[in-house]
């Protein structure tokens, strides 16, 4: 049985910058796809939102609306639709 021990890793200045250098470059490239990510979905994504709806205004509100005859209208519905006052009714077991 012929066992083999591994050589031990020799750290030198050159690894190690090497090392660190590539570990920051890594970091720095993480953080900068989170960023964008977090811009993309916060910012970018709301301006365009906010320009299909005034696109979409456009093409759907066509007529603008009286608000003082809407306003009339739903108090008409209300009123329909309110409850009825009650009718006192004398309780006929009480003497």
């Amino acid at each position: 049985m012929n066992i083999k021990a591994k050589k031990p890793i020799k750290l030198t200045p050159k690894k190690i910058s090497y090392f660190l250098t590539a570990c920051l470059i890594g970091l720095i490239i993480l953080i900068m796809t989170c960023v964008s990510g977090f811009l993309y979905k916060n910012f970018y994504q709301m301006i365009t939102q906010a320009d299909e709806i005034i696109i979409l205004r456009e093409k759907v509100a066509l007529d603008t609306i009286s608000l003082e005859k809407f306003n009339l209208i739903i108090g008409k519905l209300e009123s329909k639709t309110a409850p009825k006052e009650s009718i006192a009714v004398t309780d006929p077991f009480k003497k």
